[in-house]
């Protein structure tokens, strides 16, 4: 007999009340780390390094404009922009246009090259960071932002195309067939009928795609010499020194070039809840 609507199940409620407290403990344990950042963040050097757990004797709000006019924050963050920017603009045009491709079309190969794309998610981009240092230098673009530009877009392509790919798959034949009666070619099928059915995963693949090449350090340390050129994740460095660092400076600079991707991040928890409650991913 089924049960009356409205009641739970004792093993539905369990498993709700255990995987709400994963969740909590998981909650905690990335939001201390950053609360206790902020905290240190107005606190001054003596305090930090002295009592780092005691109440400052006064809230040194201080340490951000320092931080913002000594670390040359304002110039790192244009670079950044920039950088990002330009490359979420060329993730989404080239995996879109690969994934509709491998979406709505058979050919011989379609399946092997859906799984190029996806391979490289299992590439460590320190395999190939000494080709690409290499490369860079051959070209010419080493130390530039174009060179930051094309690492950061070729790297995002891989999550984009599969992603896309599962999107694109999920809308109905029928309005391609459709399109296609009406004398629509294949890209006005691809710009007027696809895209906009698929906007939700354009918007999660973009602000991923900003938020990954905002936070990447290992290769902007690696193809950027000229300081004027840095993006702000090596940036910051400017306030470690080879004998003393400013932490109250260094603390505070964090958390100022971290708000863009904490604010991207609660914009694709927005988004990914809304499609799964919708029923929009189908994987």
């Amino acid at each position: 007999m089924a049960a009356p609507r409205g009641s739970t199940r004792p093993g539905h409620r369990r498993a709700a009340v255990i995987s709400h407290g994963v969740l909590v403990i998981y909650s905690i344990v990335v939001l201390v780390p950053l609360l206790f950042v902020v905290y240190l963040s107005v606190k001054s050097i003596a305090g930090i390094l002295a009592t780092p757990l005691s109440p400052p004797d006064r809230v040194h709000t201080e340490n951000y404009s320092q931080a913002w006019s000594g670390g040359n924050l304002g110039r790192y963050l244009v670079n950044t922009v920039l950088v990002a920017g330009v490359t979420v603009l060329a993730v989404l045009l080239l995996s879109s246009l690969a994934a509709y491709v491998i979406a709505r079309y058979t050919f011989r190969g379609n399946q092997l090259l859906y799984l190029f794309f996806v391979s490289g998610l299992a590439l460590p981009i320190q395999i190939i960071a000494l080709p690409l240092f290499i490369l860079m230098r051959q070209i010419g673009l080493l130390g530039s932002l174009p060179s930051l530009v094309l690492v950061f877009a070729a790297g995002g392509m891989s999550f984009s195309v599969f992603l896309l790919v599962n999107f694109m798959r999920t809308v109905p034949m029928e309005l391609q067939e459709a399109a296609v009666v009406d004398g629509a070619g294949p890209l006005q099928i691809y710009w007027h009928v696809v895209m906009p059915l698929i906007r939700p995963a354009l918007g999660i693949v973009a602000i991923f795609e900003f938020i990954n090449a905002w936070k990447e350090f290992f290769l902007p340390l690696l193809l950027i010499q000229d300081p004027s050129n840095m993006t702000v994740s090596v940036g910051v460095l400017s306030f470690v020194g080879e004998y003393s660092t400013q932490w109250q400076l260094l603390l505070a600079a964090l958390v100022i070039v971290s708000l863009p991707t904490i604010i991207g991040a609660l914009f694709v928890t927005r988004q990914l809840r809304r499609n799964l409650l919708s029923g929009g991913v189908k994987m």
